[in-house]
């Protein structure tokens, strides 16, 4: 075997576990639902308010529930790794399935597609940090740098290309309704998804004489954070 294909079935190794093919399908999926959505909510503020202020305030809700919650999602994902990818998928499908009814209906207003664009950034705070704190538990350690790698080619191709792509189509041939409802889909298969996950005992969690409370593990990330100035400069630059 030649040392390329050796590298081949390195990298795709991972993908001989089942929980972590079910783990790469929901991010690839969420991922997918997210880039989509960033051109769905444009036009869809577009066709609410045709204005640069708007447009300007609902975007940035999305980065803004990133960014108000990604230290918290942390520290809540040490504890409740499996449970909380579960349930952030549910939760954003359940927000997205509002708003598509509502766009369907005619009913959606300016302020309800901030909040689901909130809600986005929100969950995607406790999401990936829920889904690095579960990856040790489903797979070796030996196999995590090339899970790593596959989903570092996922995001940029879903993410930033096909599903904007799709969005873009999809609301050019439609509205922006159609849209909405294929982003809610995309998460309630997601959310599905996560469900067949197998029961197993979360490992990588701290044991209760070990946990401290979540308070005091939120103030040590943020003075961590504060007093790492690389870090602090990546992250405000971000």
């Amino acid at each position: 075997m030649s040392s390329n294909n050796a590298d081949a079935l390195r990298a795709l190794a991972p993908l001989r576990t089942r929980d972590y093919r079910l783990l790469f399908a929901a991010v690839g999926i969420e991922v997918f639902g997210t880039g989509m959505w960033t051109i769905v909510m444009v036009f869809q503020v577009l066709a609410l308010d045709d204005s640069p202020l708007a447009l300007s305030a609902v975007a940035t809700g999305l980065s803004l529930g990133l960014f108000a919650f990604s230290i918290f999602g942390g520290v809540v994902a040490d504890r409740f790794s499996k449970r909380l990818i579960i349930t952030v998928q549910g939760c954003t499908a359940a927000v997205m399935a509002v708003v598509a009814v509502l766009s369907l209906s005619g009913a959606i207003e300016l302020w309800h597609v901030a909040v689901a664009s909130f809600a986005m950034g929100a969950g995607s705070a406790f999401f990936y940090p829920a889904y690095s704190a579960y990856l040790p538990q489903v797979l070796p350690p030996e196999q995590l740098l090339a899970a790593n790698g596959l989903e570092g080619a996922l995001r940029p191709s879903l993410g930033q290309g096909l599903g904007p792509a799709l969005g873009g189509i999809v609301v050019g041939a439609f509205f922006p309704a159609i849209g909405a409802v294929i982003v809610a889909a995309s998460y309630a298969i997601a959310f599905v998804i996560t469900l067949f996950l197998s029961r197993r005992e979360e490992t990588g969690q701290m044991s209760t004489e070990e946990r401290t409370n979540v308070w005091g593990d939120l103030t040590a990330g943020v003075r961590y954070v504060v007093h790492t100035r690389w870090l602090l400069w990546t992250l405000l630059f971000g």
